[in-house]
């Protein structure tokens, strides 16, 4: 399989949550990069929606909140891309 993202992603399993407008969610980061996230939920949410994912820091702060949009779904999870590059 060839990757065409144009960042670089970390492989993770991180147990978190990200908010819709039909509430807040339990789920797992799977992966994270610069520009967006895997995220496995049991949850379908269509292309174009806006989630907000609580990202672990495991530092001086609880967690990141980062806004993004789901580019892709399918039955395992979501495709997020965030609104602004992140730091990881």
């Amino acid at each position: 399989m060839i990757n065409k993202r144009k960042y670089p992603r970390r492989f993770c399993s991180e147990s978190s949550f990200f908010a819709t407008r039909y509430g807040v969610h339990e789920c797992f980061i799977k992966n994270l990069g610069t520009k967006g996230a895997f995220i496995e939920t049991d949850l379908f949410l269509p292309e174009g929606h806006i989630v907000t994912i609580a990202v672990p820091t495991h530092g001086w702060i609880s967690s990141l909140k980062l806004k993004g949009k789901v580019v892709w779904a399918d039955q395992e999870g979501f495709g997020v891309e965030f609104g602004e590059p992140i730091l990881i």
